[in-house]
């Protein structure tokens, strides 16, 4: 059952940390309280030992979780990140609902690839029907892992847009162990380029995607528009490869400039890279200097 909710993340960032005080109180004076009671015996004169600060451990703990997944879940759904109060329709009500109904949908997503061919093994549609949970970080987390890495990886280059999704909220939550950040290294060329034209990526993991394939020179399985376009709408993504990662940097921009199919993507990226006032003033520096030691590169920046 879907909730509307109404968050502001700075004021509920600000509660998480004021309950963590709570927990921090409440863990220093209950060994404190132990022991006097101990002592204490049959002159204590309370009825209740320290259960009650046990519970209130429990709840402020809860409730961090509570407002951690909410956040996170709302700041997804939001396209916009604007200060002040969010609101959006959330598609579970609560974080547990959503990861049970996760781990259901990725056993169906199972069984369906298991079917294959025959009658009621349609993969596509059990992949489909994620596409409105999976902007949810836990579903989304639960859901990956359900699968696995080697399903996933294998599901990306056919079905990228619903599971590409999944991975991005996954991971722009911090949810992902590190085998899944891993799995870049070696995925197959298709399974990364639907990971990042599937979905928007965090800038960290399309720069990892974007290093990886620069330095498979032999791998034909993907395009340099496959990188540029999502570029395009990560401006300060790509000054970071551009400043930080040179070569792989001048490796792309040599191979868009001999592509025509990227050549808008191109100018598009570097523009939106290089104007000024876009990331920081040293880092944009260093960004041209790759730019404009790329042949054509200077005429590709300046969309000529």
């Amino acid at each position: 059952m879907a909730e509307f909710v109404g968050i502001d993340p700075r004021g509920a960032h600000e509660l998480i940390r004021r309950m963590e005080a709570g927990k921090a109180y409440v863990s220093a004076t209950r060994p404190g309280l132990e022991t006097a009671i101990a002592e204490a015996e049959q002159d204590w004169a309370g009825r209740q030992g320290t259960t009650a600060l046990h519970r209130a451990w429990v709840l402020f703990h809860d409730s961090q979780q509570d407002l951690r997944w909410r956040i996170d879940t709302i700041e997804q759904l939001v396209p916009v990140r604007e200060r002040g109060m969010l609101s959006a329709t959330f598609p579970f009500t609560a974080e547990h609902e959503a990861r049970l109904a996760a781990e259901s949908a990725a056993h169906a997503i199972l069984a369906a690839e298991r079917e294959g061919e025959r009658e009621g093994g349609d993969v596509a549609a059990a992949v489909a029907a994620v596409e409105g949970e999976v902007r949810d970080p836990a579903y989304a987390t639960a859901l990956l892992s359900t699968l696995g890495i080697e399903t996933f990886t294998r599901l990306l280059e056919g079905h990228g847009g619903p599971l590409a999704q999944a991975y991005a909220s996954a991971e722009r939550t911090g949810r992902l162990g590190d085998a899944w950040h891993e799995l870049v290294a070696t995925a197959p060329a298709e399974a990364l380029t639907a990971l990042v034209t599937g979905a928007e990526q965090s800038g960290t993991v399309l720069n990892r995607v974007a290093t990886t394939l620069l330095n498979r020179p032999q791998d034909t399985g993907w395009s340099p528009g496959d990188l540029l376009r999502p570029y395009a709408g990560n401006p300060l993504a790509f000054q970071q490869l551009l400043a930080e990662h040179p070569r792989e940097a001048r490796a792309l921009l040599s191979a868009a400039t001999a592509d025509p199919a990227a050549a808008q993507a191109l100018a598009t990226a570097l523009h939106e890279a290089l104007k000024p006032g876009v990331g920081a003033d040293g880092l944009r520096e260093r960004a041209w200097a790759t730019v404009i030691g790329t042949p054509g590169g200077r005429t590709a920046a300046e969309g000529g």
